[in-house]
């Protein structure tokens, strides 16, 4: 089977038997993985921090892309609420390369994210700013 194919085929078993909000899941803690690789190893060659962020700051764009299509059906509020915070990803995301800020705040950011998607409403009582 070609490579091609077989990843197609994977990513239509896994959204069957997981659903978009298992695999929205999954991809918050795969880079949250990242992060806090970052966020461990002080040593960490800039080159990897770089990538993590990158792939922290695709994650969120994809989100915010999403969120002002016109098939999305949350809420207003809720669609203005996560926008907001796409955007403190991202700028949060340049300060951590400009090493003026550190991945912590990205880090709480995708675990309120996973929270929120398993449905747990208890989701960080700290607020983002």
């Amino acid at each position: 089977m070609h490579p091609q194919n077989a990843a197609s085929a994977y990513n239509t078993v896994a959204t069957s038997v997981l659903g978009p909000r298992a695999i929205e899941q999954r991809v918050f803690q795969q880079t949250n993985g990242r992060l806090m690789a970052v966020r461990d190893d002080p040593e960490l060659p800039f080159r990897q921090v770089a990538e993590a962020i990158h792939v922290n700051t695709q994650l969120w764009t994809m989100l915010a892309a999403d969120i002002f299509s016109e098939q999305n059906t949350l809420p207003d509020a809720l669609r203005g609420q996560l926008a907001s915070l796409a955007i403190y990803a991202q700028k949060t995301g340049r300060a951590v390369l400009r090493r003026e800020a550190t991945v912590e705040p990205l880090i709480e950011l995708n675990r309120a994210m996973i929270a929120g998607l398993d449905g747990d409403p208890g989701i960080p009582a700290r607020q983002v700013q």
